[in-house]
């Protein structure tokens, strides 16, 4: 793998760190995107450097041109493309705003498109490459305080389900991974409206899905083992699909 690059955005934190840290084990050289440089730096120093850093925001169409610009210019092969980058938001649908529903749907379904649009043009001239969008479990049901980051998600694994068809004569696939709640930076930045909508902390949150849920939790390094495996030649015959964890 070591002439083979992966890139993973939001790649500072997360889900994005763990994934990037398996990708360098894998022996990817790991091209890391997210809008800021220090998490960046840290993911960078968590896989001994194995890999490069861009910087910038996955929903603005120049941004994206430039950073894979950068990236074709490693003269590595680009196998793999994780879309990971994403916000969520706990709110009920009469407070969310048209500025809450455009902002999720910006960065789990738009930069969805220009990412997998720039990849795939690099990914077509070898004629190989592997798609994973992370989605959630969320998105396949319904919720009185997420229902805009679960049409998000939907959207994403929709989308998904077309890049499988799309470049399948390429020899791309795509498949999205839907994990169930992670206890994450990302969830406790919904804090204050877990207590203003839920009654709760968002640790209490968590400690409630724990024990009500058959699953339980789900960490950050069981989602990146799942992208492991579907970023892998030996993954070739499993597209278009949604893999629940």
């Amino acid at each position: 793998m070591s002439k083979q690059l992966a890139i993973v955005t939001g790649a500072g934190s997360g889900i994005g760190r763990a994934t990037a840290i398996a990708l360098a084990n894998d022996g990817y050289h790991v091209a890391l995107i997210g809008r800021t440089k220090d998490r960046l730096t840290q993911t960078l120093d968590a896989i001994n450097g194995q890999g490069s850093i861009y910087v910038g925001d996955v929903t603005v169409a120049s941004d994206v041109t430039s950073m894979f610009k950068e990236i074709s210019e490693l003269n590595l092969q680009v196998a793999i493309l994780v879309n990971n980058a994403g916000h969520l938001l706990v709110k009920p649908i009469m407070e969310t705003t048209e500025a809450d529903l455009r902002s999720l749907l910006e960065v789990h379904v738009v930069a969805t498109l220009l990412c997998t649009q720039a990849a795939v043009l690099l990914m077509q001239k070898h004629k190989y490459g592997r798609i994973v969008n992370i989605v959630s479990a969320m998105g396949q049901g319904a919720s009185e305080f997420t229902s805009h980051y679960q049409a998000a998600k939907a959207a994403q694994h929709s989308l998904t389900k077309s890049s499988a068809i799309s470049f399948r004569k390429d020899g791309i696939t795509a498949n999205s991974v839907s994990p169930t709640t992670i206890d994450t930076e990302l969830f406790h930045s919904n804090d204050a409206n877990y207590k203003k909508y839920l009654g709760h902390a968002s640790a209490d949150e968590l400690e409630k899905r724990q024990t009500s849920t058959p699953k339980g939790l789900v960490s950050a390094e069981d989602v990146a083992r799942v992208v492991s495996f579907l970023a892998s030649p030996e993954s070739a015959n499993i597209t278009g699909e949604v893999i629940g964890i």
